[in-house]
């Protein structure tokens, strides 16, 4: 996929831009599980955010300092975002902005690739 892609929550109070993703990723950790994310993954500069910040809410979760917004509005996981880190085998991983690819408007995911993760068992 080429072009750009914008999407919302379902009440557009956040509304976000992007980089048609190449790949999505399904994983089946708990917390995307729970909250039901196909996660297309970008540098932070690739990720143009039109935010609501009064009906925006933050949970941070992990050692990797993931923090996840969601609107309080309507309810959707909207993105991520979890600075650099290094993993225990000493690989750097950069800085990086989650999109949930299920509130892109007008892009048919069944036309991309999905990559599934076993998050719940290990990365």
């Amino acid at each position: 996929m080429t072009g750009r892609v914008r999407g919302s929550c379902h009440c557009g109070a956040q509304r976000f831009a992007a980089p048609a993703p190449d790949s999505v990723t399904r994983c089946n950790c708990s917390s995307c599980t729970k909250r039901g994310t196909m996660a297309a993954y970008y540098a932070p500069g690739e990720v143009e955010l039109n935010l609501t910040p009064e009906t925006l809410a933050a949970y941070q979760w992990g050692d990797r300092m993931m923090t996840f917004h969601h609107c309080v509005t309507c309810g959707c996981a909207v993105f991520a975002e979890s600075d650099a880190w290094t993993t225990d085998e000493g690989e750097d991983r950069p800085a990086r902005i989650t999109l949930n690819a299920r509130l892109f408007d007008d892009l048919d995911l069944d036309a991309v690739p999905v990559r599934h993760v076993d998050g719940r068992n290990g990365w």
